[in-house]
């Protein structure tokens, strides 16, 4: 498979810390950029839970719900 170059604009604090927490699993921001993109394709989705904090308890188990169906699909 080729590979290309991208350039993405990250804030300086956010990838100081990914890179700190990064080495730590063993892994450069690349990789893990990899392996975010390739998780997203493969699921043809974003592999996480994109969300807000609600303070009604009600819509609060929305997100709950969409982990739950999200980790069901990925069994």
């Amino acid at each position: 498979m080729a590979k290309v170059s991208t350039n993405i604009t990250l804030d300086a604090d956010t990838k100081q810390k990914a890179q700190k927490l990064l080495s730590e699993f063993g892994l450069d921001l690349s990789t893990a950029v990899n392996i975010f993109l390739s998780q997203m394709v493969r699921e043809n989705a974003i592999p996480f839970v994109i969300g807000r904090d609600v303070s009604n308890t009600e819509t609060q188990s929305v997100p709950k719900k969409r982990r739950q169906q999200a980790s069901e699909v990925r069994e």
